[in-house]
């Protein structure tokens, strides 16, 4: 919304326009409001002598591109296309409520009878994966706008197309001749058995029938430009970013409801980090985009060779 405001403003002043090319670095910083309550099947099942841990989250390398526009010498608005992505694992996990319900992709079929049995206790090692494609309206303003180095603070809001994908880590622990499969009480038969892919949740991927989740994404961070000479600057940033989306770490949330004995999924803001890297060229300086003079000639509204009898209201009869 602020864009709109200001976009009058820059499309009247003397303007500039930079490209910004960059790589960037992202990592899942986590989900302040992701806290759930836990199913009590879970709660009986955990062996209380084994230590379950968290995920352990890491970056991943993306692109970029950025069209600036300078409001003032000071104040810039972007408009920016990008891809990020992060990645986790966890070599001792919990059982988790999603498990539980019908977003647990992770199933075994039973081919004579046509029917997929889900497998609720996973205990194996798990790794996830989350790509983002942002498009975000960025607005900078530069603590200073001279100088070899020139720090600023940022502001952003824009929509992430989130894809994400949460699976088995190791390949050998599936298939798994250990699983013991039964149906209306009878044990299945191994022959009998195909063990689908080694996915828990996706979207947005190959393997998931859903596209991308459109989130809202919004954040701030700060970075410095350095001059490298009079088109060229390198610039560097670390955008903090609070994107609606609850698939971010690969898994979605799922509440316990006491009334009703219900599991309910919810949706929460996931918290990311980004640094950013790169080169921003100059390609035009102090033009009007839109130019309100009247004309584009010499003698302010008039230009070129004007017909005789045009316009008639200049045309004097002699006397």
């Amino acid at each position: 919304m602020a864009v709109l405001f200001v976009l009058p403003t820059a499309l009247d002043a003397q303007n500039t326009i930079k490209i910004r090319l960059f790589g960037n670095s992202a990592r899942f910083l986590g989900e302040p409001r992701g806290e759930e309550v836990q199913y009590p099947m879970i709660t009986n099942s955990l062996d209380t002598n084994i230590n379950y841990t968290g995920f352990t989250h890491q970056g991943k390398l993306g692109l970029g591109a950025e069209v600036m526009l300078s409001l003032s010498e000071k104040a810039w608005v972007g408009f920016e296309i990008s891809s990020s992505g992060f990645s986790g694992y966890n070599n001792v996990p919990p059982l988790y409520n999603f498990y539980y319900t019908d977003y647990n992709q992770l199933s075994v079929r039973v081919i004579d009878q046509e029917v997929d049995v889900p497998i609720n206790e996973i205990y194996f090692p798990l790794a996830y994966t989350t790509s983002l494609i942002n498009t975000l309206a960025n607005f900078r303003f530069y603590l200073s706008s001279e100088g070899m180095f020139r720090p600023f603070i940022k502001a952003h809001a824009g929509v992430s197309f989130v894809a994400s994908e949460l699976s088995l880590k190791n390949a050998s622990d599936w298939p798994n001749d250990q699983i013991i499969i039964t149906v209306n009480g009878n044990i299945q038969n191994p022959d009998n058995l195909d063990f689908g892919a080694p996915i828990l949740y996706s979207r947005g991927t190959n393997t998931s029938p859903e596209g991308r989740f459109a989130a809202l994404n919004l954040g701030g961070g700060a970075g410095f430009e350095v001059p490298i000479n009079g088109k060229i600057s390198f610039y560097a940033d670390y955008t903090y970013s609070m994107i609606n989306s609850d698939i971010l770490d690969g898994r979605p949330n799922v509440d316990y409801l006491e009334t009703g004995g219900l599991l309910k999924r919810f949706n929460t803001m996931g918290n990311v980090g980004r640094i950013s890297f790169g080169l921003c060229y100059t390609i035009g300086e102090n033009f009007n985009i839109i130019n309100t003079s009247g004309g584009g000639g010499k003698g302010g509204g008039k230009s070129g060779r004007q017909h005789p009898y045009l316009p008639f209201y200049e045309i004097k009869r002699a006397r």
